[in-house]
């Protein structure tokens, strides 16, 4: 027995190791694949050079330890085609909605054994390299143990049958679910968890507010914001960093209200991210959250407002995961970001997160903030720039091969926020470049005018 538990241990170690060094060289971008995009997004079309690990969405438990799942979901060879790309895929068990099979697993010994036993032959049947464990949620002291038993068991059991399977969760970031997990005990056992840091204001909330604010907007809306649960997480319930991976919502959310924060009637509904970009200009008038870090749509009769992610605010997100630095990022859902420019948000996520492994003092929001809006644009670029103390600052623009065709400001600027905007009527459609000069540092971002 002990040389058992011995062996097992140094299995353990080994992929401990293994993924360590995995993480000096690059990070985890986990993205959650639905089964209903798979027929309007193949998966070929995922970026494995960008997306690390890929959760197939979903499959649930039934209350006697089945594995159910939809019609023809499984099949070898799409988790043939992650592999030849070079990306691990991962069975995504549960979801919302699909939650009422676990409380019944977990309280018995019996029926853990049994769905552990399925879920190991569903990898070993399919070759997945792993489980994704989403119960969304449990909601007792009872389920919160019985969890613990659950994945004690499951990393157990997984070990001794392929010590490479991975075993990952999808939590949430708030003490209002999060009060039933008892990560002391799962951090032990969990690779690492996907933190769902989205859906924080929706119908059920009492004002309008971001799907996925980067820090509070209103500044200390007690409802929080990426960064509120970041710090759940991280300081409140003891997970250690590199097993976090920061949630990136590729969809947003329509409200019946005049502006951002405000009162609102009927229903929320939601839209994936390739719905909105076309919005822009046609009906809707596009607004940046400097609190948020988020951008937000207002319909030109007020009617309506609608809050999503872009390139710009999943920049942000991806800086502030690496000044945090976390395991990774996460993103539900794949496929939701492909435009006729292609999959836009996948894009920010390689330029600001894969290309950018260094901390960027510039998302500290009492040092320096720079935002340029909307991005593509069409004729106008409107800048924001907030500094805090009086310093000489240059914001110039470039084209493609290096030379200047415009200088916003070119001056010492107060303490404080400020505003400019670059009318490009006179340029050619093509990508250019804000090359700010700030004290002894220069930084160079990359606009896209679409005429």
């Amino acid at each position: 027995m002990i040389e058992y538990l011995t062996t097992i241990i140094m299995k353990r170690s080994i992929i401990v190791i293994g993924l360590s060094f995995c993480m000096l060289i690059g990070q985890r971008v986990v993205g959650y694949y639905p089964y209903w995009v798979q027929n309007e997004y193949p998966a070929n079309n995922i970026d494995l050079n960008i997306v690390t690990h890929v959760n197939h969405a979903f499959a649930w438990p039934d209350e006697n330890g089945n594995i159910l799942h939809y019609n023809n979901m499984l099949n070898g060879s799409l988790n043939q085609t992650i592999h030849d790309g070079g990306g691990k895929i991962l069975l995504s068990i549960g979801g919302w909605g699909n939650d009422e099979g676990f409380a019944a697993v977990a309280a018995s010994s019996e029926l853990r054994t049994l769905f552990i036993s399925n879920l190991i032959d569903i990898c070993d049947t399919y070759g997945y390299d792993g489980i994704d464990m989403n119960w969304e949620h449990p909601f007792s002291n009872e389920d919160r143990q019985n969890l613990n038993y659950l994945m004690s068991e499951m990393d157990s059991i997984f070990n001794a049958h392929n010590s490479e399977l991975l075993i990952t969760m999808a939590v949430p970031i708030s003490n209002w679910a999060g009060q039933w997990y008892d990560f002391s005990i799962l951090r032990d056992y969990i690779d690492y968890f996907n933190a769902m840091t989205y859906d924080i204001h929706g119908s059920w909330s009492g004002h309008a507010g971001h799907n996925s604010p980067l820090y509070p907007s209103p500044p200390g809306d007690p409802d929080g914001s990426c960064s509120t649960g970041i710090n759940y997480l991280l300081y409140t319930r003891g997970i250690p960093e590199n097993k976090i991976n920061l949630g990136l919502p590729f969809w947003g959310k329509k409200y019946i209200t005049s502006d951002i924060n405000g009162s609102f009637s009927g229903e929320v509904n939601d839209l994936r991210y390739y719905e909105i970009p076309g919005l822009i200009g046609n009906g809707w008038e596009y607004q940046w959250d400097s609190d948020a870090y988020c951008p937000y749509l207002i319909k030109d009769d007020q009617s309506k407002i609608l809050t999503y992610d872009d390139q710009e605010s999943i920049r942000y997100k991806c800086e502030y995961a690496i000044e945090k630095e976390l395991g990774g990022v996460m993103i539900w859902a794949l496929g939701y970001d492909m435009t006729s420019n292609g999959q836009e948000l996948i894009q920010s996520i390689e330029q600001n997160y894969i290309e950018n492994q260094h901390v960027q003092e510039y998302i500290i929001p009492d040092h320096f903030y720079l935002k340029a809006y909307p991005n593509p644009f069409n004729q106008n670029c409107k800048l924001e720039i907030e500094i805090s103390k009086n310093i000489f600052i240059k914001v110039s623009i470039h084209d493609l091969l290096g030379d200047q065709v415009h200088i916003i400001i070119n001056k010492v600027l107060p303490e404080g926020r400020h505003h400019f905007s670059w009318n490009a009527q006179d340029q050619l459609s093509g990508v250019y470049f804000i090359r700010t000069e700030i004290g002894d540092r220069v930084e160079k971002r990359k606009i896209m005018l679409l005429k």
